[in-house]
């Protein structure tokens, strides 16, 4: 990185956040359209969303899977999401933009069962509260400075 990387837009925060939300943005269109295909893959993976469009499924290992070592178990299970995660990762086109969970269920006696709760969620590259409170603040001292030292009509008077 240079020292000059800064003056680029691209390189700028705000930019990189707005792409961020048309990067979500244009995971939420694409996650409704395939959704609604009743011949898409989605439908065929029986994935389902929450509001937030979190994409989930559930997966059972078979019953003598689970006698396997617990290590062997999720090698087991990565092998059948690898469709999957090739349909959402490089199919629809969001790479970098996904982030998967696994889950086990448990049973009323708190014993782990076979089946698997399998999440997708939306990772924002730049936004998040550390980013959203340090521009609250930056551009709070900003406006601090120009309103307290009539920075505008002190610039209009040179003018």
């Amino acid at each position: 990185m240079k020292w000059y990387d800064f003056l680029r837009p691209r390189n700028w925060g705000i930019v990189k956040v707005y792409r961020d939300f048309e990067n979500f943005n244009d995971w939420k269109r694409t996650i409704r359209k395939e959704q609604a295909n009743i011949n898409s893959p989605f439908n065929k993976w029986k994935l389902s969303r929450t509001k937030l469009f979190d994409v989930y499924t559930t997966l059972s290992l078979e019953d003598a899977d689970m006698q396997l070592p617990e290590n062997i178990q999720r090698m087991k299970l990565m092998e059948m999401l690898k469709p999957l995660h090739k349909y959402l990762d490089e199919d629809l086109g969001f790479v970098e933009n996904l982030s998967c969970e696994f889950n086990q269920f448990e049973d009323d006696n708190h014993t782990l069962t076979q089946t698997y709760l399998v999440l997708y969620r939306f990772d924002f590259k730049k936004f998040s509260l550390k980013w959203l409170s340090g521009f609250i603040v930056k551009f709070s001292i900003l406006l601090f400075f120009i309103l307290h030292f009539k920075i505008i009509t002190w610039i209009l008077h040179l003018i």
